[in-house]
């Protein structure tokens, strides 16, 4: 069996040589833990005869090296994890194009002679309801009512016709919303059907073309019409 020689000098370079190459193989654990043992073993060679180096300081380097090779491997995890589910939700969110969907919007989109459909989301309980549709100069064109209402999403249908049972033309219309329970005003959200287009996919919220009702993200959709 051989023995080491602590007296015995190392050049300089075999410790920056080494402190280097574990710099830049971090990435690798295999080659993390290779590098530690060289670099442990130059530690050996140099060591002060007087200061040896402590078992605890070769343990707590060890544990050292383990936390970082085991944090490198977690990240390793959890980034191709995240890759498949970013695949998954591409997949669904493109399965959207040519569905009708509900999104908050204070305005509707109407086609004439053609049901329009719009809704609301009511936040919380009210024991009356009123929702209206008016023209750009405010004037009431249809009106809807409910009462008892239950926290949730509502849809309505509007055919088109105003009060004067004038059939109204093409354009964009304003939805009000009235909400009470008892005196108290409720918190209610109006919601307008739109048509996806198209979809622009991204690491964050995917970017949902409405067509006239311009664009939106995955996380305004209220509702999916099958």
């Amino acid at each position: 069996m051989s023995d080491i020689n602590v007296n015995a000098s190392t050049p300089s370079n075999v410790v920056d040589t080494n402190t280097n190459e574990l710099n830049n193989s971090y990435s690798n654990p295999l080659d993390l833990q290779n590098n530690f043992l060289s670099l442990l073993i130059a530690q050996i060679k140099n060591q002060d005869p007087t200061d040896p180096i402590k078992n605890t300081e070769l343990t707590s380097q060890l544990a050292q090296i383990n936390t970082a090779t085991g944090i490198e491997r977690l990240n390793n995890s959890v980034g191709r994890f995240s890759d498949k589910i970013n695949q998954n939700q591409n997949i669904q969110i493109s399965s959207l194009i040519g569905h009708r969907v509900m999104i908050p919007s204070s305005q509707i989109v109407h086609t004439k002679n053609i049901n329009t459909e719009f809704g609301i989301n009511l936040i919380s309980h009210a024991t009356s309801v009123e929702i209206k549709i008016l023209d750009g100069k405010g004037k009431v064109l249809h009106v809807n009512k409910m009462e008892n209402a239950e926290p949730g999403i509502y849809s309505f249908i509007w055919n088109g016709v105003d009060l004067d049972n004038k059939i109204i033309p093409t354009g964009k219309y304003n939805i009000s919303v009235t909400a009470k329970n008892k005196d108290k005003d409720i918190p209610v959200e109006t919601l307008c059907e739109a048509l996806v287009n198209s979809i622009i996919t991204s690491n964050r919220d995917p970017i949902i073309d409405l067509g006239a009702m311009g664009t939106t993200t995955l996380s305004k959709i209220r509702k999916i019409f099958k």
